[in-house]
């Protein structure tokens, strides 16, 4: 899938300690750390919510056109947002009674076989409500259907969370594999990585 290229700049001095700026782009990962309370999901959610940054900016450039997302008309800004990011909160938001396999309608079938397989999901759970899933299955089918969405830039609030050796593993070959198609992975955790290509620690 040709994706297109994208840069992201982001300043926000609505956070604990000092005020942060990032740029990255296409085929990067950025890692957002820091403990509980300092403010990661803060900057995520307002990376996704765009026009809650505040005194901030965010912009992003996509195929040489400059975009100012925190300065875009609300209609405008729902237009566009979509088609830009996939944002994974920490505990996803899905409606009680449908099944898995409606939710990952946009995944394809070699998409949806591979993603099951790498997530450690079984064939099965498709046919189940998101109301008769565990937390960490729901998380990793979340991060399936974003895996599986076009969009050039994935937003991930602590994908990691709860997840033994194995699937830790797992899901740090997805977010590589991500990187090598040329998208921009922002994602948090609680500690620091040594495989981002940026990291931003967050005061306590």
């Amino acid at each position: 899938m040709n994706r297109p290229t994208v840069q992201l700049s982001v300043y926000s001095d609505m956070l604990k300690g000092p005020a942060t700026h990032l740029v990255a782009g296409s085929g990067q990962i950025v890692h957002i750390w820091g403990a509980s309370g300092a403010g990661k999901s803060t900057l995520l959610s307002r990376i996704w919510g765009s026009r809650s940054m505040g005194g901030g900016q965010l912009r992003v450039e996509i195929d040489g056109t400059t975009l100012d997302l925190a300065g875009m008309p609300a209609a405008r800004l729902a237009f566009v947002r979509p088609r830009l990011m996939t944002y994974v909160e920490q505990r996803p938001t899905v409606l009680p009674r449908i099944r898995m396999r409606d939710w990952l309608c946009a995944c394809s079938a070699r998409q949806l076989q591979a993603g099951l397989e790498q997530l450690d999901l079984a064939s099965g759970l498709l046919q189940r409500c998101s109301s008769d899933l565990s937390g960490g299955e729901l998380q990793r089918f979340a991060l399936l259907r974003a895996f599986c969405s076009p969009t050039p830039i994935l937003l991930l609030d602590e994908p990691c969370t709860g997840l033994d050796r194995e699937r830790y593993e797992r899901v740090v070959e997805l977010l590589k594999q991500a990187r090598g198609s040329q998208r921009l992975v922002i994602y948090t955790s609680h500690a620091p990585s040594c495989w981002a290509d940026q990291k931003i620690g967050l005061p306590d």
